[in-house]
């Protein structure tokens, strides 16, 4: 940890609160000026791209209302490109806070900060961005550095701001209502980001590999793992948790499934750098970290790997060959987040290391992975529309517009201990 980190470190403590505390104050002194009915202010993992629900979610609206003032949160780090129709505002700058205090809609899949105040007017959709996710969230994390930081900057949000949680199975449900303590209607209407999945419409997939330059008869292995906080917290990336061997994994799938084969890779964002240096190491798998449409990405996998990111459950609604690859569960279940499932009880076969990667690829039996597929989402209480984009943008059209929206509640108000 060098002097500056160990700085931050010492006086996060502290500075925290006092930026909070101005933040707050801010927030009333804007207030001064109205809201505007006609604006839509959407953030997406602190500004860092364009994607999530909340695109999905977006574009319907703007089908629904062509000159509604769409205002997208980015964060000027990351390069992306936003639709014509919809208007940047920076991350962090004083006409973020305006825009928030002024719009007539939020919606968020992170949570909001603890120190933003609603105006009474104002309607807050959370969709968070998990669904089946297997690490724990929020709340239901182990450990101190992320119980601490999650309690201060979720909970209270998920309780006291939030008009309504989006969900897509009682699995998430029973996650709001422990984890984040929410306490306000949820409303299982599915994912906006899996409706594309839902309708499988292979042309998707297509726009993918255009995007790509992957040629359109070559089957494609996606390997899309996670992050680990561990290496937030030791100041050190450990490479050495993503050693699948790609090469002799091609050379698997190839006898398995037949075909030419595409391989690809995509990092969690904050493994962006290292992303290149893997890439430069092995030149025969495609690096697509900074490839923004996630789910057109994944209608274009014939085969998806994870270890604990819950990109495999999006893709297994294509019910498509999924498989977990993860070297360091024990660590992670225990010393890290903790983790939802054990790896064995997921549909998914799950490898250890390479030889065992090799071996569940070979044995890999497509109508028995299915069954155990269509008996996970029962018990999990999965309920994917294919249209809840369009279900969602219609209740923010109809507030915008000035009806009385009501928000069905899918699940109790009581807090089940066990999932």
């Amino acid at each position: 940890m060098n002097v500056k980190q160990k700085i931050w470190k010492m006086t996060r403590p502290v500075l925290r609160p006092v930026g909070g505390a101005i933040i707050i104050v801010l927030f009333y002194l804007l207030r001064i000026f109205p809201i505007k009915k006609n604006k839509v202010l959407v953030c997406v993992s602190s500004g860092r791209r364009y994607d999530d629900n909340q695109k999905f979610i977006m574009e319907e609206l703007h089908k629904l209302i062509p000159d509604l003032d769409i205002v997208w949160v980015k964060d000027p780090k990351y390069e992306y490109e936003l639709p014509t129709w919809m208007r940047p505002v920076k991350w962090r700058s004083w006409q973020w806070l305006y825009e928030y205090a002024t719009a007539k809609i939020w919606t968020n899949n992170c949570c909001e900060p603890d120190y933003f105040v609603k105006r009474k007017g104002q309607l807050y959709v959370e969709t968070w961005h998990g669904g089946l996710g297997i690490k724990k969230v929020s709340g239901d994390i182990i450990g101190e550095y992320a119980a601490g930081r999650t309690k201060t900057l979720f909970l209270k949000n998920a309780s006291d701001m939030a008009n309504v949680f989006i969900s897509n199975s009682n699995h998430l449900s029973v996650i709001y209502r422990r984890a984040f303590q929410f306490h306000g209607p949820i409303w299982k209407c599915g994912y906006p980001k899996n409706d594309m999945l839902v309708q499988n419409n292979p042309e998707e997939g297509m726009k993918a590999r255009k995007d790509l330059g992957i040629p359109s008869d070559h089957k494609v292995l996606l390997y899309a793992p996670t992050w680990r906080l561990r290496f937030t917290q030791e100041q050190h990336i450990d490479m050495t948790v993503y050693d699948l061997d790609m090469d002799r994994l091609k050379k698997t799938l190839t006898e398995k499934f037949g075909g030419e084969w595409t391989m690809l890779i995509r990092f969690h964002p904050s493994l962006r750098l290292y992303a290149k240096d893997y890439q430069e190491a092995h030149p025969d798998v495609m690096d697509v970290t900074d490839y923004q449409d996630m789910q057109r990405l994944l209608m274009a996998t014939d085969v998806m790997i994870s270890d604990y990111s819950s990109c495999i459950f999006d893709a297994a609604l294509r019910r498509i060959p999924c498989f977990t690859y993860a070297t360091d569960f024990e660590q992670y279940k225990y010393e890290e987040r903790g983790v939802y499932y054990e790896m064995e009880e997921l549909p998914f076969p799950y490898a250890k290391d390479n030889n065992e990667m090799e071996q569940n690829v070979k044995a890999f039996d497509m109508d028995d992975y299915l069954k155990k597929w269509d008996a996970f989402t029962i018990r999990m209480g999965l309920n994917e529309t294919g249209h809840s984009a369009k279900d969602i943008a219609q209740k923010m059209a109809d507030f915008l517009h000035g009806k009385k929206v009501t928000w069905q509640n899918d699940y109790p108000i009581t807090i089940p201990k066990e999932i």
